[in-house]
C-alpha cells in the first residue's frame, strides 16, 4: 500500500513537472554594435498572470546572472544592470515575455535565458536560450550547400541517410528528422558543428538518420536557423537513388545524370584529406619533441667536456 502511494505521488510530480514549458525564439540573434535585439519566451503550464518571469544573461565562460524579473505589471532590475538598456514586457494574452537589449556592445554577446519558479515543488524552469552575437558578419545559410545524400549500404536490415549542411553563420542551428510530420528524432545522430574556414566564419554540420530498409515512410531533414528555416524530403529507401534528393541538394549536369556519386566521393576525399593533415601535424609535433629531448640530453655532455 505504501509503495502504491509513493508511486502515485511520483507520477503526480512527474506530470506537473512536464507541463511547464518555456519556448524561446529565435535560436540566435546577430546584430552589429549599437543596434537592438529582441527575444521572446512563450510559456505554458502555469498561470502567467500571477507568475514572475526571470531573465538571465550568461557570458562565455561565466555563470548566469539575473538581469531582471517581471510580473504583476512591474519590472525589478538586479544590481549592475541598467533599465535603459534592458527592457522587458509581458504579453498576457499570448503568455509571452519579451526582452529587448538596446545599444549593443561586445559584452552583450551572450546566451539569454528566461525562467520561472514552480513554487509547488520549489523548482526553477529555464528556457532553451537565445544566443546573441554582436558582429559585423550577417547571418546566412546557403541552401545550395545542403545535401541529403543517398542511403548507405544495408547493414542488419537498416540503411542510413545523411543530411549535410554547409556554409552557415552563426554556429547555432537545429536539425530534426520528421516522419510524415511526426518527429523521428530517436533514430537520428547529430554530429558536432565544425568550422572548416575560421577566416570566413563558415560552419558545417551533419546529421544521420537510420531506418529499416523495408519501411515505406517519407522522411525529411528539417533545419532551423536564424536566417532561414526549411526542410529537404527523403523518399522511401526502396525508390531509386535518383529520386531520393530534392532539387538544389544535388547539382545535375546538362545531360541530366545525377552527381550523387561524385558528391559522396568528394565528401569522402575531403574527410580523408583532413585526417591526413591532422596526422601529419601530429607526426611533426612528435618529431620536434624528440629533437628537443635529444638536444637536452646532449647539452650536459658538452658542458662536462669543457675545462673549468
Amino acid at each position: 500500500m505504501l509503495l502504491l502511494q509513493v508511486l502515485i505521488v511520483t507520477l503526480t510530480w512527474s506530470y506537473g513537472y512536464s507541463q511547464i514549458t518555456l519556448l524561446q525564439t529565435p535560436l540566435s540573434f546577430t546584430r552589429t554594435v549599437s543596434k537592438s535585439a529582441r527575444m521572446s519566451c512563450k510559456t505554458s503550464g502555469f498561470n502567467f498572470n500571477s507568475a514572475y518571469i526571470h531573465w538571465y544573461r550568461q557570458n562565455p565562460g561565466a555563470a548566469p546572472k539575473r538581469i531582471l524579473y517581471i510580473g504583476s505589471g512591474s519590472v525589478s532590475m538586479d544590481e549592475g544592470f541598467d533599465s535603459k538598456k534592458f527592457e522587458a514586457r509581458n504579453d498576457v494574452s499570448g503568455s509571452t515575455s519579451n526582452l529587448r537589449v538596446h545599444q549593443l556592445t561586445e559584452e552583450d554577446a551572450a546566451t539569454y535565458y528566461c525562467a520561472v519558479w514552480d513554487h509547488t515543488y520549489g523548482i526553477k524552469y529555464f528556457g532553451s536560450g537565445t544566443k546573441l552575437f554582436v558582429s559585423n558578419i550577417q547571418a546566412r545559410l546557403n541552401v545550395s550547400m545542403i545535401q541529403v545524400l543517398p542511403p548507405s549500404s544495408e547493414q542488419d536490415g537498416k540503411v542510413s541517410y545523411m543530411c549535410l549542411i554547409q556554409d552557415f553563420y552563426p554556429n547555432v542551428i537545429k536539425v530534426t528528422w520528421e516522419d510524415d510530420k511526426k518527429n523521428a528524432e530517436e533514430n537520428a545522430v547529430h554530429e558536432e558543428i565544425w568550422d572548416p574556414d575560421a577566416n570566413q566564419k563558415s560552419y558545417s554540420m551533419s546529421s544521420w538518420l537510420t531506418v529499416d530498409k523495408n519501411n515505406n515512410k517519407n522522411y525529411s531533414c528539417k533545419y532551423q536557423h536564424e536566417s532561414k528555416d526549411g526542410s529537404h524530403p527523403i523518399e522511401s529507401p526502396d525508390t531509386p537513388v535518383v529520386s531520393q534528393t530534392t532539387e538544389g541538394c544535388i547539382n545535375k549536369p546538362e545531360n541530366g545524370t545525377t552527381l550523387s556519386t561524385d558528391i559522396t566521393d568528394s565528401f569522402m576525399h575531403r574527410t580523408a584529406y583532413l585526417i591526413y593533415i591532422v596526422l601529419l601535424l601530429k607526426s611533426t609535433m612528435y618529431y620536434v619533441i624528440v629533437l628537443f629531448f635529444i638536444y637536452r640530453m646532449q647539452s650536459p655532455i658538452k658542458h662536462r667536456g669543457k675545462k673549468p
